[in-house]
C-alpha cells in the first residue's frame, strides 16, 4: 500500500502562550539557515482562519506547520511528495522529520517554553483513493504501523480516531517512552 498524501501532528502541552505571529521570521530564518531537511520555499499566515492550518512553512517535499485544527494546536508536517520507497520508510522518514521540527520549535526562546507531547501523534492519510478510511484498509495499516513501531518507541500504540469514512483515516501512534526517532 502508498498513500501519496499524509500528514503527522505532535500536539502542544498545555496552552499556546505567543503570538502565532512569531512563528513567520522563525520559518523565514529556518527557510535561509536550511534549518529543517527539505526544499523550503515560503511562509504562508492562515492565523485569521478560525481553528485552521495557523502558520505554514511551505516546502516542496512537504510543510511544515504550527496547526490549530479542531481547537487542538502542534505541529504539523504533511508529506506531499512520494518518494517511491515503501509507506513504511516513508512514515518512518515523516515522522522523524516532524519529531526534529517540534524539538526545534521547542528550543525557540521566543516561544515562551512551548512543549510538545511526543508521547503520540497522530497520522492523517489524505489519500483518499489509496487509503480510504474503512476498518479493512485500518487493520492493513495497523499491521504496518507496528512492523514500524521498534523504530519509532518501545511500547507503541495504534488505534483508529476517526470513523467517519467520509473524513480521512486517522490514526493515533502511542509513543510511549518515545526517543527520537531515526528512520
Amino acid at each position: 500500500m502508498q498513500s501519496k498524501r499524509f500528514a503527522i501532528k505532535y500536539f502542544v502541552k498545555g496552552d499556546v502562550t505567543f503570538d502565532l505571529s512569531m512563528l513567520v521570521p522563525i520559518f523565514q530564518r529556518w527557510i535561509q539557515e536550511h534549518a529543517v531537511e527539505g526544499l523550503l520555499i515560503d511562509v504562508a499566515d492562515y492565523k485569521h482562519v478560525f481553528q485552521g492550518p495557523g502558520i505554514v512553512l511551505i516546502g516542496h517535499e512537504g510543510d511544515y506547520g504550527f496547526d490549530l485544527r479542531d481547537g487542538r494546536p502542534g505541529l504539523l508536517y504533511t508529506r506531499k511528495r512520494e518518494l517511491g520507497t515503501s509507506l513504511a520508510d516513508d512514515l518512518r522518514l515523516a515522522l522523524r522529520l516532524a519529531q526534529q521540527a517540534s524539538r526545534k520549535l521547542e528550543s525557540e526562546s521566543a516561544l515562551n517554553g512551548l512543549q510538545f507531547d511526543h508521547d503520540y501523534a497522530e497520522i492523517l492519510f489524505f489519500d483518499r483513493l489509496n487509503t480510504p478510511n474503512t476498518p479493512e484498509v485500518f487493520a492493513s495499516l495497523h499491521d504496518m504501523l507496528n512492523e514500524i513501531a521498534p523504530s519509532v518507541a518501545a511500547n507503541a500504540e495504534v488505534q483508529s480516531i476517526e470513523a467517519d469514512p467520509r473524513k480521512p483515516l486517522t490514526v493515533r501512534v502511542g509513543l510511549a517512552h518515545a526517543a527520537e526517532v531515526h528512520s
